[in-house]
């Protein structure tokens, strides 16, 4: 994935997350209700969190 691609996902999911989040809802629970893999969301959920620390830690 170039770095182009890596980014808008990135923004993609970032954005979903959020959604989730402000939803109260179980993270499973709200990703069944909105046809999102469940395995999707936290495999994203895992890569932005890394990245956010290794931004942190640079």
């Amino acid at each position: 994935m170039d770095k182009i691609t890596h980014k808008v996902r990135c923004e993609q999911w970032t954005n979903i997350i959020k959604e989730c989040l402000a939803s109260g809802m179980p993270k499973t629970t709200w990703c069944r209700e909105h046809g999102i893999s469940d395995k999707s969301f936290f495999y994203w959920q895992r890569i932005l969190r890394e990245e956010l620390n290794m931004k942190y830690v640079l």
